[in-house]
């Protein structure tokens, strides 16, 4: 099967030789999958990958004095001396 834009189908620009149609069509199947592609990258990422950066961006020792700051077990001066620390 041929590509619609070749051989006698491409008569019906009404030009014997218009290989540019073909060329232009090409390119705009390109563009398509590469939007496709970019489309569902961004998907997987937004999804399923969010969680586990959380995860790590979050020091788990600060985290820790951040509750323990808010539960008030430690006061101000504690918690701006062990923030200083970590």
């Amino acid at each position: 099967m041929q590509h619609p834009f070749y051989g006698q189908n491409s008569r019906f620009w009404g030009q014997e030789n218009s290989w540019w149609v073909g060329l232009a069509s090409m390119l705009l199947y390109l563009f398509f999958w590469a939007v496709v592609m970019i489309y569902a990258f961004r998907l997987v990422n937004k999804y399923f990958q969010d969680g586990s950066k959380k995860i790590r961006e979050e020091d788990s020792a600060m985290g820790i004095l951040r509750e323990r700051y808010a539960r008030g077990e430690i006061g101000d001066e504690e918690f701006k001396q062990k923030k200083v620390v970590l």
